[in-house]
């Protein structure tokens, strides 16, 4: 690792709101690569947060090391036009949350407007398309978006696009897929055991731009792996995507940001209860705990806590720690809770509560072992500790808030691919710029990148090219 990525290393930590020293570090820093860098990976809003609270902590070495008046206004500049595209994809992702609820469909938004809560700034992340996850069959959903919706002629296995008031869209059957048949199979079944739970968990957006239902953080772990190990394949993933994933990692074993959400608005840290839920929500993007539940009790021994009123709309006292069909046949939509519908995200969600529970003290072993298991089981184990070791080495992720154990050669891999194809692997080089070719060249150039992961993750890998044969073919035989 070269000393000027290692410094950007530094800085990230350092936006990231961690303590670290940034005096020598600020002293010797390219701003104009730490800028290209930010605009490769699509951080430019994130990695603006950082210099503005250096002006304010480290005057003297800025003065020594000057950004430079052209660039710090082009940064400044760009930083506002991510602050107005937030304001503005808040807006539609609102707008069109509300038009799919009042037609009946139960839905959430994926990523992006979720993700960005969970930052400092939310107005800091570069925003993309609004995916929205609709719990219906494909053929509902895309008989409704024809006639609410403007449409091409091309629909995916997972999705079809569209969009509103001129943000992309991308309606969603499912939320991801996987390139092997066994594992998309087994995750298909996961995403449709967990939906209601996410369709219930609204949050209020920044300015009072309205409400969306997002993933809980439990659902996310599993969820957005699965996400950045598909793009992985696909075309590749950057640094935002990686941040995202290291804010939905740390929410997991801590609740510091929802203590200070708490005192922020004066409510009473060992009270969580004091906050209802409205449609199993709070304004943060996860449900708060019952005070007088004992979140150690599995949910599976019949443990429930106090709280009524309607799934759809009534204020209610759900913890996060049931699975959806717990909270249903509490509210008696449904029958007794089976065995089988305590499934691996009761566990995750355990984890969460006990980290509130006993403050810095964490009972997670069982939990953990329960986590990855469902991961090995979907496939996603060993890319699970890629991911890990890239978020301890560039983001400064602790070793005690490890889903499973990093993997460094897998970790190396994963960081170079970052590193050269930035945001969605649209700088790649080294495979012939395949993210921009036509596509019968990028269909082998893909064939080509992904035969070099055979000896990493062969079941993916190899599964890759047959995936995507058959997309094809199911595509043309769907074309509308």
């Amino acid at each position: 690792m070269t000393m000027e990525i290692f410094d950007i290393f530094h800085f990230l930590k350092y936006c990231l709101g961690n303590e670290v020293n940034m005096s020598a570090v600020a002293s010797r820093m390219d701003w104009r690569q730490l800028y290209a860098f930010a605009k490769k990976q699509a951080l430019l809003g994130f990695c603006f947060q950082g210099i503005e609270r250096l002006g304010n902590e480290y005057p003297e070495e800025l003065k020594r090391n000057p950004i430079g008046q052209d660039l710090l206004m082009e940064w400044m500049g760009k930083a506002q036009q991510i602050r107005r595209r937030n304001m503005k994809v808040n807006q539609v992702a609102s707008k069109l949350y509300s038009q799919l609820r009042k037609d009946g469909l139960r839905c959430c938004v994926l990523k992006g407007q979720g993700n960005a809560l969970m930052y400092a700034e939310p107005y800091s992340r570069t925003p993309g398309d609004i995916d929205v996850w609709v719990n219906a069959e494909r053929k509902d959903v895309f008989e409704y978006a024809q006639k609410h919706f403007t449409l091409g002629d091309d629909m995916r296995y997972h999705h079809l696009e569209t969009a509103v008031d001129g943000v992309p869209v991308e309606l969603h059957f499912m939320p991801c897929v996987m390139n092997n048949v066994v594992y998309n199979r087994r995750l298909q079944k996961w995403f449709k055991r967990n939906a209601d739970l996410q369709c219930s968990n609204v949050v209020e957006l920044p300015d009072e731009a309205g409400e969306i239902a997002v993933p809980t953080t439990a659902f996310n772990v599993i969820y957005q792996l699965c996400h950045l190990y598909h793009h992985f394949f696909d075309e590749g993933i950057g640094m935002r995507q990686i941040i995202d994933y290291y804010f939905v990692v740390n929410d997991l074993f801590s609740f510091e940001s929802r203590l200070k959400f708490l005192a922020k608005n004066n409510f009473s840290k060992t009270h969580p209860s004091s906050l209802t839920l409205k449609g199993g929500s709070t304004a943060f993007p996860k449900p708060l705990f019952n005070s007088l539940y004992d979140p150690f009790d599995s949910p599976c021994r019949g443990q429930k806590p106090q709280g009524t009123g309607d799934v759809a709309g009534d204020a209610i006292a759900l913890p996060e720690i049931w699975s959806a069909s717990e909270a249903f046949a509490h509210k008696g939509l449904a029958g007794e809770p089976t065995q089988q519908s305590c499934d691996c995200l009761c566990g995750v969600n355990r984890l969460a509560a006990s980290s509130l529970a006993t403050d810095d003290t964490m009972i997670v072993t069982d939990e953990l072992e329960a986590l990855r298991r469902e991961l090995k089981y979907l496939g996603l184990l060993k890319f699970a500790g890629a991911v890990m070791f890239v978020l301890h080495e560039v983001l400064g992720l602790a070793e005690d808030k490890m889903i499973v154990p990093m993997d460094e050669m897998r970790g190396r891999l994963l960081l170079s691919e970052i590193l050269n194809g930035g945001n969605f692997g649209k700088h790649f080089s080294k495979y012939g710029h395949f993210t921009q070719q036509g596509m019968a060249k990028k269909y082998f150039l893909k064939i080509w990148r992904n035969m070099h992961f055979v000896g990493y993750y062969p079941a993916e890998a190899l599964s890759e090219p047959v995936f995507r044969t058959w997309h094809f073919l199911w595509r043309k035989w769907n074309k509308r």
